[in-house]
């Protein structure tokens, strides 16, 4: 491993903080503006501006939890590229040194399948924990549509103004 590797990768961890901490500035403004009209109605609200206001603020909340889902999945995708390299670079130090050492053929096949498995076990993380976030801060709205649409259903004639 050489140092220019270490600032590469320093410096996309940076990249990536930045990123994210745009993302999540940007989810808290519009959660704050969203929520401060909710609650400051300067006149009587129909029932179709309240539910919009309803949804508006699930919406941003939902908008938050997937600004720290994203940043999340791109600090793992980050130390997926690292280790990816880090395995390279022992991988080829170690076939290097075989060719001289025999005896270090078991450890290289050894690297090569914890590798690959550590891979494929942090991309599956990776893409359960986006799913799963996602999901999450979609919910609180498709409660909110459920639960209107089931009003509406059996109130037939509390129709919005």
């Amino acid at each position: 491993m050489t140092q220019s590797w270490l600032i590469g990768a320093m410096e996309n961890y940076r990249d990536a903080v930045e990123r994210g901490q745009r993302r999540l500035l940007e989810a808290q403004h519009d959660a704050c503006v969203t929520w401060w009209s909710a609650f400051s109605p300067a006149y009587p609200l129909s029932q179709r501006d309240m539910e919009r206001r309803l949804d508006d603020s699930l919406l941003v909340g939902a908008n938050l939890v997937q600004a720290q889902a994203d940043t999340q999945r791109d600090w793992m995708l980050l130390t997926e590229r690292w280790l990816v390299e880090v395995n390279r670079d022992l991988q080829a130090r170690l076939e290097a040194a075989s060719d001289d050492a025999p005896s270090l053929r078991p450890l290289q096949h050894a690297w090569q399948i914890g590798s690959m498995s550590g891979s494929a076990l942090s991309k599956v993380s990776r893409q359960v924990g986006h799913f799963a976030a996602t999901s999450l801060s979609s919910t609180p709205l498709r409660a909110a549509c459920d639960a209107r649409r089931e009003w509406k259903r059996q109130n037939p004639c509390s129709s919005p103004a």
